[in-house]
């Protein structure tokens, strides 16, 4: 009966070193599978601080772009406002030259007409004065288009 005990013990240490290695196995299998978690859950978040740092930097970009933008915003409405006035200050000087030739026609007109009226006041009426005025008038004018 001691051999049977002692082949039973022997028999009961054997089925427990199975079992510890059985579960020395699980250990690893549970412990290689946790690190395999543990390493993707570090490159998920190397990952995810990447991605932060992008955005940031394309929030930084956006910001400076949108700066950018309104400065050239600011200048080219500066620009346009000082065209405007340019613009408007060529139309007024141009009216004013026009006026300033009209009034230079309607007095050479007047000179003219009054030369002429005191040829044909006089007496006797100097008509070939008159007409000799009225054909100098007409050979300055340029003909009409």
């Amino acid at each position: 009966m001691l051999l049977a005990t002692a082949s039973a013990i022997a028999s009961l240490v054997a089925v427990l070193a199975g079992l510890a290695t059985i579960g020395s196995f699980l250990a690893y299998l549970y412990f290689v599978q946790r690190s395999k978690a543990n390493d993707a859950r570090d490159e998920a978040l190397a990952l995810a601080e990447t991605r932060r740092e992008v955005i940031a930097d394309l929030r930084a970009q956006l910001a400076s772009s949108e700066e950018s933008r309104m400065r050239l915003e600011t200048r080219a409405d500066t620009r346009i406002r000082g065209l405007e006035t340019a613009l408007e200050d060529a139309r007024t000087e141009a009216r004013e030259q026009a006026y300033q030739i009209q009034r230079l026609y309607a007095i050479g007109l007047a000179d003219v007409l009054t030369g002429m009226s005191c040829d044909l006041e006089a007496v006797p009426a100097d008509v070939e004065g008159a007409l000799r005025r009225i054909r100098e008038l007409l050979a300055s004018v340029p003909p009409a288009a």
